[in-house]
């Protein structure tokens, strides 16, 4: 029994039922209920029953059993190394703008990883392509209504397709998802917009062409072209301008009124980036519907924006000691962060200062704040006045770690600029932290240590 290969436990949510049933991070999940589990669809839908028995193997080679009672559909807190527990279904095609394609060398493993795998598709909302699906995966996607998936679309030109996604297959993807959609598989959709390629003419026609499809493309997202320093060896492409991103805001502005008019639904959305690139007002929240696309950049700007308001409708009392702080973001974030800095600036005692930071590490056209390095910060804010703590937006880190993207710590970056530096999500945990370092600052004051 001890022999069987099982799935290692790569992480066990604090809290969380398993972290309750004693279960940890290192131990290999060998059966549920007596049956082996082959991928994480198979786990999910064991999961989901009110009553387990699960069988492990620890790290020290002993067997566990445990049993759980809970609430059906709830979950258990564990996640799996690799994170579809079977083998990883990695990209086969070769995108012309491939992000991953763009990254310098020295990286930690997994950032060179791509994947094209339906399973993370449906569980977490990556983009795929359907471009290599087999049959039996495509029955099985059908059988158990795996839905919503997100899909990256592009074009629906057969040669724009061949040409952006640099395979024979491109074709075979929108096959695949006009087959899916029939059989009651829902999607959102998105076009990575690269100029000269999929825009203009050849943009219109693909969303209308998936509109036409049914009410089962829920949404199709419009996303800028990410474009690196580390493109020497692969084709050359276009950022947009701010004058194009006008242009397009207007085009998609019409394409949404007709929509709204036919199917109650906006269904086409534009990324934060463009708003900014043309310096036009990020729009209200109405106009996002819900935010069916926010983790792809549609509309985290206005939810930033609408938490800022909640943040200024708040009574914020002065500060009895002087506080002074530096937030740091990228370039794309500027305009909403200085929104934040003004309102803070009413605030007695407190200095917020921004700091914005150019891209070294992927190349000044990348303007996100998620993509600076901690070698970024460090060589921007090192020698300057950063007052008693330094902030950075949570997305600059991996998930549940202080790991920037070059795998600095936010650690060694605290030693390296003798300065606290805490990773916040928006305006109200930045609040949250202002209080308690004005307490602290207060209790210091008290002891005699400022």
């Amino acid at each position: 029994m001890n022999k069987e290969k099982g799935h290692l436990v790569d992480r066990v949510t604090a809290g969380s039922i398993a972290d309750s049933a004693g279960i940890k991070a290192g131990w290999k999940l060998l059966r549920i209920d007596n049956h082996t589990i082959e991928d994480i669809i198979d786990y999910k839908i064991k999961e989901a029953d009110y009553r387990l028995r699960l069988l492990f193997l620890t790290e020290e080679g002993s067997l566990r059993r445990i049993k759980i009672k809970k609430a059906p559909g709830n979950s258990l807190g564990l996640r799996f190394d690799p994170p579809t527990i079977s083998r990883l279904q990695s990209c086969r095609n070769n995108c012309l703008f491939c992000f991953i394609d763009q990254n310098p060398p020295g990286l930690r493993s997994p950032l060179y990883l791509k994947d094209d795998d339906y399973r993370l598709s449906f569980l977490y909302g990556n983009f795929i392509t359907l471009n290599r699906l087999t049959d039996s995966e495509l029955e099985r996607i059908i059988k158990l209504q795996l839905s919503p998936l997100y899909v990256s679309v592009h074009a629906m030109n057969p040669e724009t397709r061949r040409t952006m996604f640099g395979t024979r297959h491109a074709q075979q993807g929108t096959e695949n998802l006009k087959r899916l959609v029939k059989a009651g598989i829902r999607f959102h959709t998105q076009l990575v917009l690269c100029p000269g390629y999929n825009t203009g003419q050849e943009m219109i026609n693909t969303i209308k062409e998936l509109e036409q499809l049914g009410p089962n493309i829920l949404s199709t997202a419009l996303v800028p072209v990410g474009l690196t320093s580390h493109r020497s060896e692969l084709p050359k492409l276009e950022k947009y301008s701010s004058g194009k991103a006008e242009e397009l805001i207007d085009q998609v502005n019409r394409m949404q009124d007709d929509f709204l008019k036919k199917r109650e639904s906006r269904f086409v959305f534009l990324a934060d980036e463009f708003y900014n690139l043309a310096s036009r007002p990020i729009p209200p929240d109405i106009e996002y519907e819900g935010y069916p696309q926010l983790e792809n950049g549609v509309g985290l700007a206005r939810n930033f924006l609408d938490e800022l308001k909640s943040v200024a409708d708040q009574n914020i009392p002065g500060i009895e000691n002087y506080l002074k702080m530096t937030l740091v973001s990228g370039l794309a974030a500027e305009p909403q962060l200085m929104e934040l800095v003004k309102l803070l600036g009413s605030i007695k005692n407190l200095d917020v200062e921004l700091a914005t930071i150019k891209n070294n590490f992927f190349g000044e056209q990348v303007t996100v704040s998620g993509l600076l390095t901690g070698s970024d910060l460090l060589t921007a804010l090192q020698g300057k006045t950063l007052g008693d703590v330094v902030l950075i937006p949570d997305t600059m880190l991996k998930e549940d770690s202080n790991l920037f993207l070059d795998d600095m710590t936010i650690n060694a970056l605290e030693q390296a600029l003798q300065v606290p530096v805490y990773a916040i999500s928006g305006p109200l945990e930045l609040l949250s932290k202002i209080r308690e370092q004005a307490a602290y600052s207060n209790q210091m004051q008290k002891r005699g240590l400022l």
